[in-house]
């Protein structure tokens, strides 16, 4: 099962979607379609692709363009990432063949190439161009310069880059939304200013390129190239090259992987890198987007979620990457927390709280559990403890000070956001039970360390109760009742993976869910509730690592090779699939299911 080709593109500084087929919440753009330079507070690029112009006909993306007549959208014969960092797309359009080719590499540049063919056996004179729309939030004023264009702006400049090119136009666009303008100047050779000062209102739309010949069943490649740099000044120092970039993008994310572990499961190592690349080109800074196809922004910005941001952190930790586990945490660490000590459920792209974008889960106490498991971890492997023990006594007294149900901790809204109100929840209190163990290994204060353990005496008791004989761990209890919510809810699987107990009950549940919480087979849903009803990646991965930890590799293997098979095109991961019709997937990709991707597979390194 495939999902269309949505790829995160990105490097050191720069992080964004990338795809040239449908599929994204944005659809009128392609190609690079969301870019965040240097932090999350600002989307530069709407589109950014290769575009071709043959007689009266135009190809972009997908889509192919006349003077007269609607746009014809064009699915690709073939979608795939080479090399795990090049996102490649083949398309066959009126007698000729093109392939696009988009990636990321080195602190701020973006690299598109495309190979052109002929399928006519006719020789002509065609043009290639850059075709990109910068966002009005840019606000940058754009120039024309010798086979380039640079746009500045108070925020950040980039340069458009080709090659010995002599065809440069750029346009102002309608108002947002409203694009056509720098086609129609392609398609009845209109001729515009060579400066172009910001608006408020609209899109600019750049063209950098030349005429190249093709010859009868011969082919052509066009190159060119992004980059970015704070300053026009900055750029005009810069001694770039449009040539050659796929070698040099090989170069970077060769030396990236080599700085982790090496994957031993060879059937799925070209897949594991190119989710492993994906995690890596998302992050910007410490800073973990929970999502980049515009489904959970917030304030108009990607948004950071402690909870994803952990589980990113979790996959690079087994991965072996500990310099970027160590940027995530501590951009967790220099957050701005509650009185009560405990994080935000989600902050925004400039890293201040924002809670409620989506919901408003009362509090989510369990990416403490997350968090301080991971801290243990990094210490264990390095030595170095990230965050001061009067600092992490702050964090653990949100626990200690919280309301208790059933000797359990809440309320909140856990992984699940709150499905069923505020809760006392099993697998939340799995993780922060996990979270308790780890800082008692970092905390010397015996008082306080007393304090914790009775915490986690009660936890355990409260967990326990929720335990029915056949059916396994319940949900939990919400606050404005006291029965017992008898639903499934299998993040607790994750809850060995954070440090939780080996419990009987839990083996027995493990039981019970591979049989009653499946889709299609092999696919694990979540906790019988309708939001994204169907499997879901990220507790499918977490199902198999559990079942690794206990020795059942029929099910470890069983439920990777199903995570495989439902990828995108390009390999990354959605965050669900459809319960009702498996062609279908929801947000494609989503990162936190692109990295549990990552440790399923490295579980087996450890």
């Amino acid at each position: 099962m495939r999902y269309p080709g949505l790829g995160i593109i990105g490097c050191e500084k720069l992080a964004g979607m990338y795809g040239v087929n449908e599929g994204i919440i944005d659809g009128k753009g392609t190609g690079v379609r969301h870019l965040f330079y240097d932090g999350f507070d600002l989307d530069l690029v709407h589109s950014a692709v290769t575009l071709i112009k043959d007689g009266d006909r135009i190809y972009y993306g997908n889509r192919v363009e006349r003077k007269t007549g609607h746009p014809i959208h064009v699915k690709p014969v073939d979608s795939k990432t080479e090399e795990g960092f090049c996102f490649t797309d083949r398309f066959e359009m009126d007698g000729l063949t093109k392939t696009d080719r988009g990636f990321g590499f080195g602190e701020s540049s973006l690299g598109f190439q495309c190979e052109i063919e002929d399928q006519q056996n006719k020789s002509r004179e065609i043009e290639v161009y850059a075709y990109v729309l910068l966002r009005p939030q840019a606000q940058m004023k754009v120039e024309k310069k010798e086979s380039r264009v640079l746009a500045s702006g108070a925020h950040s400049a980039i340069e458009v880059r080709a090659e010995d090119c002599d065809l440069i136009t750029i346009v102002e666009e309608g108002p947002t939304g409203f694009i056509y303008r720098l086609t129609s100047a392609l398609l009845y050779d209109e001729g515009h200013d060579a400066t172009i000062e910001p608006q408020d209102d609209s899109l600019t739309g750049i063209l950098v390129g030349k005429r190249l010949c093709l010859e009868a069943q011969g082919s052509v490649t066009f190159e060119w190239s992004m980059q970015f740099e704070r300053t026009k000044e900055a750029l005009e120092t810069k001694k770039s090259q449009a040539i050659h970039l796929k070698n040099k993008a090989q170069t970077y994310w060769d030396a990236f992987i080599q700085q982790g572990n090496s994957l031993k499961d060879s059937q799925h190592r070209v897949q594991e890198r190119v989710n492993r690349i994906a995690i890596k080109s998302a992050m910007n800074g410490g800073f973990v987007p929970a999502d980049l196809t515009g489904h959970y922004y917030s304030d108009g910005m990607p948004s950071y979620y402690a909870r994803d941001s952990m589980m990113v952190a979790r996959a690079f930790l087994l991965a072996g990457h500990l310099l970027e586990a160590k940027e995530i945490l501590n951009y967790l660490i220099n957050r701005k927390r509650k009185l009560s000590g405990e994080f935000y459920q989600r902050y925004n792209g400039m890293g201040n709280p924002s809670e409620g974008a989506n919901n408003n889960v009362f509090h989510q106490l369990d990416s403490i559990g997350y968090f301080v498991h991971n801290l243990w971890v990094y210490k264990t492997m390095t030595g170095m403890q990230l965050m001061a023990e009067q600092e992490l006594k702050s964090l653990m007294t949100a626990l200690l000070t919280s309301e208790k149900k059933n000797g359990m901790v809440g309320p909140e809204g856990g992984v699940n956001e709150g499905v069923f109100g505020p809760a006392f929840i099993t697998s939340s209190n799995m993780f922060i039970y996990g979270g308790v163990n780890a800082a008692l290994e970092m905390i010397e204060d015996p008082d306080f360390c007393k304090q914790l353990e009775d915490l986690n005496a009660e936890i355990i008791r409260g967990v326990e109760s929720t335990y029915l004989e056949g059916e396994g761990y319940q949900y939990g209890y919400v606050s404005y009742h006291d029965e017992l919510v008898r639903k499934y809810d299998t993040p607790q699987y994750f809850g060995l993976l954070y440090g939780f107990e080996d419990t009987e009950n839990m083996r027995k549940t493990h039981q019970h869910l591979i049989h009653h919480a499946a889709f299609y087979e092999d696919g694990i849903g979540y906790s019988e509730q309708e939001y994204h009803h169907g499997p879901w990646i990220f507790n499918t991965g977490a199902c198999a690592q559990y079942a690794h930890l206990v020795g059942d590799e029929n099910t470890y293997i069983r439920k990777l090779e199903w995570i495989s098979d439902h990828g995108n095109d390009y390999g990354l991961m959605p965050e669900a699939i459809s319960g009702d019709d498996e062609n279908q997937c929801y947000i494609n990709p989503l990162i936190w299911a692109c990295a549990e991707f990552v440790s399923t597979c490295h579980i087996k390194n450890t």
